[in-house]
């Protein structure tokens, strides 16, 4: 005779499987989060103390936000 399964007496195993799935989404939905954070504030141009921000600064493309 060999151990005969059920699809009840395997529910626990299922809802860790599940539960395991579920957290590593959620992980990786964290992780894309915050990449995604860092690079908007990489992205992002401060224009320093006692420089006065002109048009050009803002609308000239080959300047790419630097001063």
């Amino acid at each position: 005779m060999g151990i005969h399964h059920t699809y009840k007496s395997q529910a626990g195993e299922r809802a860790l499987k599940k539960q395991g799935k579920q957290l590593e989404r959620q992980r990786r939905s964290r992780n894309r989060k915050i990449l995604k954070t860092q690079q908007e504030q990489n992205d992002s141009y401060v224009v320093p103390d006692g420089v006065t921000l002109t048009l050009d600064m803002i609308t000239d493309p080959k300047k790419n936000g630097k001063v």
